[in-house]
């Protein structure tokens, strides 16, 4: 699609605009199809952390899955990329901010890590063990430059958790979906006085459409807090996930690409589809009635105090978390069935703050501990009892200093320094498998200057060292003897570059919002990790360069649209991988697999007087490179295919019934097209929900 169509499109719907509504105040701003209320505070984080895109509730998709990846699909420069819409965004490709998977986001509850560490393989953020039923908003800084953020170059990922009140709130929501699909969620939260709390939980379940695709999903989370005397306030909360999900099987009479049984499924009561890879020592292909069990726990302490001129906060925090795998491989006449144990981390982190006239200075340290501890397995599974202990853990610590210094009113120049270490240790298991210890640090200065031209119009301009240590996972499988190819020999350095980005953020009288984020990224020993072949190894250059656009305007007599476009690209030289795996045919390959170049989101909304509403939705996303294995592991001649580009339609809407009662519906792929956002893996066809909420 031609560029200058595109832009012509972004700015021919910012023309339209109705005498009769005009500018929305200074408490008020158009995101999307909505227009929102901004307190002081969110005006003030805004100037600190400009590059940051906040989603309203107002916003969070409906639809069969009801988790934070669901959340972002419709956000420019965000890539959703998942086998299965419901309870299969468990990966690292299945998020990508700007092209970086998860081992390069931040995700993080109310500013505490959600990430964790796993068992060798078991690393990824699951996407769905992150309900939405308590979150306030979700915010999203992309490319981050920000000393205050650690060892990442995708981006963050905050969810912001809902903030009780002096009016005690209770909430009731279900959802009935197609494919089977269930979803029951509560919220309740008060503030009588100096004591807080806010309670929620929720239960999903789903049949999925791909071949064992079941899933179901338990939360509760609990949120306390205590303001004291002297300016002080002490905050807790628990949040409990149990989620299990079938692990997709395989569903093509052939698994060659070339082939005309390729897309001729086993089970017809499925549609064909590649299946995923159970990690770990589960006997990599699963078979129907495989799945996986996961139980978690998060805490986290936190104390906040305001001095005259300054702030003070501390937190620690502390995950516990285990899984169980269960593969039946009928075919081999074996049972594999293990217990992970995956996340024993910890962290904690202190931050400071003080302002003074021109000034606010930001400075404060953190600590991470990632680590499991081993796995073993069940009576019932075909091996020797066994009980191995850690495989790779690491301490992660971080300092940084950055100071906002107001130049002007509207001039503001940011300069900042992180410090980061980290040392990777083998436990156990590790050191049994030959797992080397490594040791790294380095200081990234960065450079944000920011020119706030008015209340409603924003630049920025920022410069940062793009350095990033490995994680766990990329430690672990450098040196396994396990890997695809031995690639223990090659030296295993941290990532180091440039992050170039910026933006301009503008609203005008006639209710129209545009926003032009570019960015270019060129990053020196880029660490791929390929879970085709579990390899981690060091490409020796790696660039990341595009432009996000999006215009938002509301047209008036309730309607309201956005646009928006994102272009992105790659470019990598010196791939070991490629030369090693790829077929000769397909070695002029030069990319980062699966970025398609260009994609557009697009909504037109009414919202009537009663709080009706209806908005339609479309996508587009045009084609992409992918490097695949023909369903097969350890594949030495690796194709570069072609997904195919897609465009895609949904309806939602909701109807207030009563002052407590509204209800909620959608139809989602309403021409029921056949497209892929995972290579391999068909999305589902058109489908359907209905939902109601109570408010008391």
């Amino acid at each position: 699609m031609n560029l200058g169509v595109i832009l012509f499109i972004l700015l021919f719907i910012s023309s339209f605009s109705f005498a009769d509504e005009q500018s929305s105040g200074d408490d008020t701003k158009i995101f999307q199809l909505e227009e929102i209320t901004v307190s002081e505070n969110e005006a003030r984080q805004e100037l600190e952390t400009p590059n940051m895109t906040v989603i309203p509730p107002e916003l969070l998709l409906q639809g069969i899955g009801s988790t934070v990846d669901s959340s972002l699909t419709r956000q420019p420069g965000i890539d959703v990329q998942r086998p299965q819409e419901v309870g299969a965004a468990l990966d690292d490709e299945s998020i990508k901010i700007r092209g970086f998977g998860s081992r390069r986001i931040l995700v993080t509850i109310d500013g505490r890590t959600l990430n964790t560490s796993g068992t060798a393989g078991g690393y990824f953020i699951d996407w769905t063990t992150i309900p939405l039923n308590n979150i306030e908003r979700v915010e999203v800084i992309k490319g981050v430059s920000d000393p205050r953020f650690n060892n990442i170059l995708g981006g963050v990922i905050n969810l912001v958790t809902r903030k009780p009140s002096a009016t005690p709130v209770f909430e009731v929501q279900g959802l009935a979906a197609s494919f089977d699909t269930y979803t029951t969620g509560i919220f309740h939260a008060w503030k009588p006085g100096k004591f807080e709390y806010s309670l929620s939980g929720g239960y999903s379940e789903s049949n999925g459409y791909l071949r064992n695709g079941d899933y179901w999903l338990k939360n509760a989370n609990v949120n306390v807090g205590y303001e004291l005397p002297w300016e002080g306030k002490i905050t807790g909360s628990l949040q409990y996930v149990n989620v299990k999900k079938g692990f997709i099987v395989p569903n093509r009479k052939s698994k060659n690409y070339d082939d005309s049984d390729y897309e001729e499924p086993v089970d017809n009561s499925f549609p064909a589809s590649d299946g995923e890879i159970m990690y770990g020592g589960m006997g990599a292909y699963p078979e129907p009635g495989s799945w996986w069990k996961k139980e978690k726990y998060y805490i986290n302490l936190g104390y906040e105090q305001n001095f005259s001129n300054s702030n003070l906060s501390l937190n620690y925090w502390w995950n516990h978390g285990d899984r169980e795998a269960y593969n039946t491989r009928a075919s081999l006449g074996r049972v594999f069935h293990k217990k992970f144990y995956d996340d024993r981390s910890f962290g904690f982190d202190a931050g400071y703050k003080l302002f003074l006239k021109k000034h606010t200075v930001s400075l404060g340290g953190d600590f991470k501990r990632l680590k499991d501890d081993g796995d073993r397995n069940y009576s019932d599974d075909y091996r020797e009892p066994f009980r191995n202990g850690n495989y790779v853990n690491s301490r992660i610590v971080g300092f940084y200093l950055m100071d906002d210094y107001e130049i002007s009113g509207n001039f503001i120049i940011s300069p900042g320094l992180r410090y980061v270490s980290y040392d990777g240790n083998a436990g156990p298991a590790g050191e049994a498998e030959g797992i080397k210890e490594i040791s790294m640090d380095g200081i990234a200065p960065s450079l944000k200057v920011t020119f706030n031209y008015d209340k409603n119009t924003l630049a920025y301009l920022s410069i940062a060292r793009a350095l990033r240590m490995p994680t766990p996972p990329e430690h672990y499988w450098h040196y396994s003897p396990d890997a695809g190819v031995n690639t223990s020999k090659l030296s295993f350095k941290k990532e180091d570059g440039i992050m170039i980005q910026g933006g301009l953020k503008s609203e005008f009288s006639s209710m129209t919002r545009i926003e032009v984020s570019p960015y270019y990224y060129i990053i020196e020993d880029y660490i791929q990790f390929d879970l085709i072949n579990f390899v981690s190894y060091n490409i020796s250059k790696a660039k990341l360069y595009g432009i996000e656009l999006e215009v938002a305007q509301k047209l008036g007599k309730g309607f309201s649209a956005f646009v928006n476009y994102t272009y992105q690209k790659s470019k990598t030289e010196g791939d070991p991988f490629v030369n090693n795996f790829v077929s000769a045919r397909d070695r002029d390959f030069d990319e980062i697999p699966g970025l398609p170049e260009h994609k557009i989101n697009m909504g037109f909304q009414y919202k009537g007087k009663n709080k009706e509403k209806i908005a339609i939705y479309a996508k587009y996303v045009s084609e992409q490179k992918v490097v695949y294995n023909n369903n097969t592991l350890y594949d030495t001649e690796l194709r570069v295919r072609t997904q195919d580009s897609f465009i895609t339609a949904d309806i939602e809407a909701s109807y207030q019934l009563t002052k407590n009662l509204e209800i909620k519906g959608y139809i989602h792929n309403i021409f029921d097209r056949d497209y892929q956002e995972r290579f391999g893996f068909p999305a589902a066809e058109r489908n359907f929900g209905l939902g109601i909420k109570a408010v008391f």
